[in-house]
């Protein structure tokens, strides 16, 4: 396991905002850069921590620990389930120093790989990423035969030729097989923590770009998205903070930073980026990168270009 610069000020120990940067905290090398199958079993033990997530990752988690942490609350699952994360979440359990012997998968793959795949949108929609399910993805023993196959079918590949449209294509697979999952689940009465802010911001904000609204309105403001909540903005920062350790501004900040994304890589110019998404100038959008990503839209455009190469 890679020396990380665990931070026990904050809601979370480590940030992981990259494929490399998980493949780095577990002591494993990278084979694509963005999608990694990893099996725990093959691995040496690893410390626990509360993890500031900015992939998506599906862990088949075959150990019991005590409890894990999910946001301000608490993720519910069994040994053999499947726990589900996505960027901007904070989930696992507190480190303290001690390491274990971790059992089971994980699929980590970053939405960088669906930029401009016509299931990029479908992605965003998948809701047992979202942060109001915290209960995990109960599976049967033939249904876990199943989602195994597909990962070594996708490690395989990943090895291999590394073609992208069959790895784009046996991820879709896994979350399609994760969705009638999902589906069970839910359609025979089970409750859900529905309302959750985040994922009512979440929403909020793609009924926003998706009305055009920032055309008249400008960019979302923590004090508009607070009211369209009908919850005061203090209030709204307080729940975002306790949720993701990350400022509503800043929460905010990050998802406009993901459309300039996929924008940019489908080649549109800074210019019409910025004022596709309701900045005044394209400076500004430019300060926004700076600010949140530490680099600038272009420089954005070429790491994004690494990646897929």
């Amino acid at each position: 396991m890679a020396n990380f610069a665990f931070d026990m000020t904050r809601s979370y120990d480590i940030k992981v905002r990259t494929v490399h940067d998980y493949n780095q905290f577990i002591g494993v090398e990278d084979i694509h850069a963005q999608v990694s199958v990893i099996h725990y079993d093959e691995l040496s033990p690893i410390r626990h921590c509360r993890t500031l997530w900015g992939i998506y990752g599906l862990f088949l988690l075959d150990d019991d620990l005590e409890q894990l942490d999910y946001g301000s609350g608490k993720y519910d699952y069994s040994i053999g389930s499947i726990v589900c994360v996505s960027p901007s979440q904070i989930g696992g359990a507190r480190d303290d120093g001690s390491t274990f012997q971790r059992k089971g998968w994980a699929l980590l793959f970053s939405s960088d790989l669906f930029h401009g795949t016509s299931y990029e949108e479908e992605l965003l929609r998948l809701e047992f990423f979202h942060y109001h399910i915290s209960t995990a993805l109960t599976i049967t023993s033939q249904e876990r035969q199943d989602y195994e196959t597909l990962l070594r079918m996708l490690r395989s590949e990943l090895m291999g030729s590394k073609r992208k449209q069959v790895i784009i294509k046996l991820i879709e697979l896994i979350l399609t097989y994760c969705s009638s999952f999902f589906n069970r689940k839910y359609s025979i009465g089970n409750g859900t923590k529905c309302g959750h802010i985040v994922s009512r911001l979440e929403r909020m904000l793609d009924d926003y770009y998706a009305a055009g609204e920032q055309h008249s309105q400008g960019l979302p403001t923590v004090r508009f998205c607070a009211d369209c909540l009908c919850v005061a903005p203090n209030y709204l920062g307080d729940l975002i903070r306790k949720e993701t350790g990350d400022s509503a501004n800043h929460f905010i900040g990050r998802n406009i930073i993901r459309r300039a994304k996929d924008m940019l890589i489908s080649g549109k110019s800074v210019t019409e980026t910025a004022y596709a998404l309701g900045f005044d100038c394209p400076s500004h959008l430019s300060r926004l990168f700076k600010r949140l990503e530490k680099m600038t839209p272009s420089a954005s455009i070429k790491a994004n270009s690494k990646d897929v190469e």
